[in-house]
């Protein structure tokens, strides 16, 4: 299968090796793709995704080591994907961070109980969301 990528030209240095941990970032803004593909580069080997389905379909066949989910995403909604992330045997105990731009107590109290590990507000400070990723890594809390 071949890497979704959202720059046909990409730059070499974005070229990912296969020790680095893997994420999945789903979202269908191009700037927000771009922005953290960039962040990820040299410490994870990233994927993306621009709809629900494509991202739920990568995470099935591609088992990242996290999902980055917009919560706002076309087609199946970032909780939905969430939720099938973690009841599907071969990935529940992948580490799914959701993110949302209009997040209510109700969105985040949706996202934990679809599954996510963790709930990130846009706009965002990469460095704090790399933090996030690399904590997600190290938790061993998740029980499938």
């Amino acid at each position: 299968m071949r890497r979704e990528y959202p720059l046909d030209n990409m730059p070499l240095w974005l070229v990912p090796e296969r020790d680095m941990p893997t994420v999945l970032i789903a979202d269908a803004d191009e700037e927000v793709l771009v922005m953290l593909g960039l962040a990820l580069a040299g410490e994870f080997d990233p994927m993306w995704a621009r709809d629900g389905e494509q991202a739920l379909r990568l995470a099935l066949i591609e088992h990242p080591d996290v999902v980055v989910l917009d919560v706002h995403i076309p087609k199946l909604d970032g909780y939905r994907v969430a939720g099938q992330i973690r009841r599907n045997p071969s990935t529940c105990d992948t580490p799914v961070i959701l993110l949302d731009s209009r997040p209510e107590r109700i969105d985040v109290l949706r996202g934990f109980t679809a599954g996510a590990n963790d709930y990130v507000t846009k706009p965002f400070d990469p460095v704090k969301l790399l933090a996030r990723i690399r904590e997600a890594l190290e938790s061993t809390e998740i029980v499938c």
